[in-house]
């Protein structure tokens, strides 16, 4: 009998470990201000488009990439403020390639009419990257349900 309620005590777990894992969507997020690297601190915002639930994530200078799980299944936009001028600098994920900056040109999508955000779909065990580079692009309102212009990736 002992036996058996160890065997049940320990499948029951594996479930639970199971089920935690699949209600989440892996995303890498790679930031890039200048040249494929970013030299200064950031927070990262993923936003669900529908509910407006805004998750944070601290991204340190040099930093290659940030691997963050978010809740599934969803929308998500991202964008990033820099952690110095938050209201000064900040950048949307709206070009799926990286786009060459300089301090004088300041990259981006070069028309503002075509930066928005690109939503990312967060499946279940999923996996997805998002590159946050484009200073142009219109941020949301944290918190919110997102009202900026935005686009299925």
């Amino acid at each position: 009998m002992r036996r058996q309620w160890m065997v049940a005590t320990v499948l029951a777990g594996q479930l639970l470990i199971g089920c935690g894992t699949a209600k989440t969507a892996k995303v890498t997020v790679k930031f890039d201000i200048t040249g494929g690297d970013n030299a200064f601190g950031a927070t990262v915002y993923a936003q669900e488009v529908t509910t407006g639930r805004t998750l944070l994530f601290p991204y340190g200078p040099h930093m290659p990439y940030l691997a963050v799980d978010v809740p599934a299944p969803g929308r998500y936009v991202f964008y990033a403020r820099l952690v110095e001028a938050p209201e000064d600098y900040h950048y949307g994920y709206t070009n799926e390639a990286p786009v060459a900056y300089g301090h004088g040109t300041r990259g981006g999508t070069q028309d503002p009419g075509k930066a928005s955000l690109i939503a990312v779909e967060a499946k279940p065990g999923g996996r997805c990257k998002v590159y946050i580079n484009d200073y142009r692009a219109i941020l949301p309102a944290a918190g919110q349900p997102v009202a900026v212009p935005w686009r299925l990736g």
